[in-house]
């Protein structure tokens, strides 16, 4: 095997730096606030997560100059026409996703957690200050793009104590999820139903949050330490060392620096991440739900009182995410899935039936929070955190880039089905007879073929240990 060409100066600068990181102590105070950081950071991202579709009726109404203000209008059916289709291409950036996130098994996680956040803020900014259905579709692929990536995720995972790696996760995410409500109190301060411009408020002080904690993130959080310790165990070997070492990795499909395509070799060579996989992609082909919900509300009840289930949903979406956590961390993956999963269904299935029968704003926005509360919970936990617990660390990154690809196609197909039938069938309805389904068969496959990653040990993670 022919070994890459290595600058020895440039890899001994390197090291000593990485050196320097190991040996700075890491004290509960700086634990407290790097989480902090990352949980701000995390707010962006869930606000750049939700806030598209959030306001997806306004900005309709707005760059299409649609008078009539209504969802059943045939010019806002046009208007989803248009638009519902560049949702689903963007899965086709999925492609290009394990090939930037692999990067940092090799250049860190610090870089990509500034660019990630710099990114988000930037395709909010471009929508924001749209005049034409173009650039708000290209502001659209920005945020739908960098939102994937979670590398904030993959920051608590490897700072994060072991024993409690769940529930710093779900605490971080929980915050932010209630964070969301932000859209909700913006839109009742700003929409205004005779001002179709007034939407753009809506993004102006998360547009401004994203780019000031992106910019000062890679100044204020170190290296993650699982990162730093496996990079100074390959540099710290010679070159017949690492020959070795790769003759070995490509015997059993692991790899000490990652890279898509061991990454894939690795998905499939081991029975648990491919079932994972499976489980995976089965439940993200509903996830499709999320981007219309607020088209379902707008057809059911005022601005005003949409304004209201915005401010509400959060909350229960947060609450739920928190306390997924601790069930992950004390039942184990696969029971918290469980779980979340029949949250998800039961929820949906509520929320279809309070805007159909007019129960108002409170109890479709606590229905939706419980719903998509259970729905990302879960998807986090079989998407983000068990493969993060099944991957050896030098491919960790790999890994989930990889497997978020792939679980893609789930989504792209829970989409075409939702384009091609929602001409015939109301919104709502096709809510229930996509989701239902896959969502049980997803629950199905984990339970029986998914083994129990609680506790593991991600530095002792090896190619062998799921096999």
């Amino acid at each position: 095997m022919k070994d890459r060409p290595v600058d020895p100066a440039k890899e001994r600068r390197e090291l000593e730096r990485l050196d320097r990181e190991a040996a700075r102590p890491k004290t509960a105070r700086y634990l407290l606030f790097v989480m902090i950081v990352l949980t701000v950071i995390y707010v962006v991202d869930e606000i750049t997560s939700n806030v598209n579709a959030a306001m997806q009726p306004y900005v309709l109404f707005d760059l299409f100059h649609i008078t009539s203000r209504s969802v059943s209008d045939p010019g806002y059916t046009g208007a989803i026409n248009t638009v519902a289709p560049w949702q689903v291409a963007s899965n086709l950036f999925l492609i290009i996703t394990p090939f930037y996130k692999a990067l940092s098994d090799k250049y860190g996680r610090r870089l990509f957690l500034m660019i990630n956040t710099l990114g988000m803020g930037v395709g909010m900014l471009i929508v924001m200050t749209s005049r034409s259905v173009l650039q708000y579709i290209l502001g659209m692929l920005a945020m739908l793009f960098f939102t994937p990536n979670d590398m904030q995720v993959l920051y608590i995972m490897e700072t994060a104590p072991k024993a409690k790696r769940a529930t710093y996760s779900f605490i971080a995410k929980g915050i932010a999820l209630i964070s969301v409500s932000l859209i909700g109190v913006l839109s009742r301060l700003f929409l205004r139903e005779d001002e179709p411009g007034s939407w753009r408020l809506v993004y102006l002080i998360p547009v401004a949050v994203a780019l000031v904690i992106g910019g000062l993130s890679f100044f204020l959080v170190r290296e993650t330490p699982v990162f730093v310790d496996q990079r100074r165990a390959w540099l710290s070997l010679t070159p017949e060392e690492r020959r070795a070492r790769r003759e070995a990795d490509a015997k059993s499909g692991a790899a000490e620096e990652g890279g898509v395509f061991r990454a894939l070799r690795f998905i499939f060579a081991t029975p648990q991440l491919r079932w994972i996989l499976i489980a995976g992609f089965l439940f993200f082909a509903t996830t499709f739900y999320t981007s219309y919900y607020a088209t379902v509300l707008e057809g059911a009840m005022s601005t005003e009182l949409v304004g209201t289930a915005l401010i509400v949903y959060p909350f229960f979406n947060g609450l739920v995410t928190i306390a997924s956590g601790f069930f992950s961390d004390k039942l184990g993956r696969k029971k918290a899935c469980v779980l979340l999963g029949s949250l998800a269904l039961v929820g949906l299935t509520l929320f279809v039936l309070a805007c159909r029968l007019g129960w108002g704003p409170l109890a479709a926005g606590i229905a939706y929070g419980c719903s998509i509360g259970g729905l990302w919970s879960m998807s986090d936990t079989i998407i983000l955190t068990m493969p993060a617990e099944s991957s050896p660390s030098g491919m960790r990154s790999s890994v989930m880039g990889t497997i978020s690809v792939m679980i893609g196609a789930g989504m792209f197909i829970g989409q075409i089905l939702f384009i091609v039938c929602q001409n015939f069938l109301p919104m709502d309805l096709l809510f229930l007879l996509i989701c239902v389904p896959f969502m049980a068969l997803s629950l199905l496959v984990l339970l029986t073929k998914v083994k129990e990653t609680k506790n593991v040990d991600l530095d002792a993670i090896t190619a062998d240990t799921y096999r």
